[in-house]
């Protein structure tokens, strides 16, 4: 006759200290490696930010206006430029000009409407002198002077010359929005050491054109 047949429990081997100390030396040595892995990436991250950061202000540009009213060799004519006084090419945008509050959009509309008197010539070819050049869309480099607007004086436009000498260094002012070759854009009345940064340039409602 068999014997009955007893179950006894199973007895578990103890795990050695040993055993979890190595667990936990792994589990350190992992968050150490994560720790490390994360600091790298954001100190390539800085870096990045960094180098792009010196490489778009060496490719700064900054428009500002120059004016005057005669030549270097001392020829009497009146000249407005704009002039990238920055460090890199500035894409031109849109250029606006204004007299006392008002943009006009050509150099024609604007010397009629500052500087011609009654009883002064008509404007025509052979009294006024006056030469063109289209700004928005330009793209300047950086220590280059684009003059936009000359005037020659005559006998016959004698008087509206001298207004509107007075009238460029007092009365006008300007606005232009233009962008860097990594089209970071900024919008300026040209006067100050200052422009204001902006996603896209606006369309001016009068854009100057020559």
């Amino acid at each position: 006759m068999s014997e009955p047949f007893v179950s006894e429990p199973l007895a578990y081997p103890r795990r050695h200290w040993i055993e979890y100390a190595a667990t936990l030396g792994a589990l350190v040595v992992s968050v150490i490696s994560l720790w490390v892995a994360i600091a790298t990436e954001k100190a390539n991250q800085k870096m990045v930010d960094a180098n792009y950061r010196m490489v778009a202000a060496a490719s700064w540009p900054f428009l500002q206006i120059t004016s005057g009213n005669s030549d270097d060799d001392g020829t009497r004519r009146i000249t407005l430029s704009l002039e990238n006084a920055g460090v890199g090419p500035a894409k031109i945008q849109s250029f606006e000009v204004f007299w006392r509050g008002r943009a006009y959009g050509s150099s024609w509309a604007l010397l009629k409407a500052c500087c011609v008197t009654p009883g002064m010539a008509p404007p025509g070819i052979t009294t006024w002198v006056v030469t063109t050049r289209p700004v928005a869309g330009a793209v300047m480099r950086a220590g280059e002077e684009r003059p936009f607007l000359r005037l020659d004086p005559t006998p016959a436009n004698g008087a509206m010359w001298k207004t509107f000498d007075t009238v460029r260094q007092r009365e006008l002012s300007y606005r232009a929005c233009y962008c860097s070759v990594f089209d970071e854009c900024w919008i300026s009345d040209l006067s100050k050491l200052h422009a204001q940064r902006v996603k896209a340039c606006p369309t001016p409602a009068t854009p100057y054109n020559q």
